[in-house]
């Protein structure tokens, strides 16, 4: 019984954290056309300490995965959008990229879960779900990079997408002099 416990706590310590981070997309992405200023910040919190206190209670499982996809798929139009109107190349480039981590890592994490107990046989296990969680990073990273550009467009602050040697994109923001 404690170590079923024990589990359930560490997934809800994985899981909570992704519900948070999409509720601060949301906000991230609609927050900018939304008319009352404190009222979806507000919302937004509360929903999500009370997915974390209910979390913790109740162990969703498959109904998890279904509220994470959820709140994926109304990132999306909003996503699609900034994507349409940057004319950047490389900010487009992080779009992409964050779509294609996210495809490759929900395929490691599917793959993992269909074929476990064949893959547990193999000499050599690929580890689908660490590389679910590498590809989910990157994913988390491009994602808020792109907003990150997209918003300091918006605000007009000249953004541009430069790189740690050559690697790794982050934004560089040149803020007029007025603000």
């Amino acid at each position: 019984m404690f170590f079923k416990t024990l589990i359930c706590r560490q997934q809800q310590s994985d899981e909570t954290p992704m519900v948070w981070e999409m509720l601060l997309y949301i906000y991230i992405l609609y927050s900018p056309d939304w008319h009352y200023r404190s009222t979806m910040p507000t919302f937004l919190f509360l929903y999500g300490a009370a997915f974390a206190v209910v979390h913790s209670f109740v162990h969703f499982g498959i109904g998890f995965k279904v509220h994470y996809v959820i709140l994926c798929l109304l990132c999306i139009p909003r996503m699609y959008k900034y994507y349409i109107y940057t004319n950047d190349a490389s900010a487009k480039w992080l779009a992409k990229f964050y779509i294609a981590t996210l495809f490759l890592g929900s395929l490691c994490w599917l793959g993992d879960c269909i074929f476990c107990k064949k893959i547990s046989q193999w000499p050599v296990n690929p580890q689908g779900h660490a590389m679910w969680h590498v590809f989910m990073g990157f994913n988390s990273y491009s994602a808020n990079t792109f907003l990150m550009f997209c918003r300091a467009e918006q605000r007009g602050w000249a953004p541009k997408i430069v790189h740690v040697m050559g690697l790794l994109p982050y934004v560089k923001i040149e803020k007029p002099k007025s603000q």
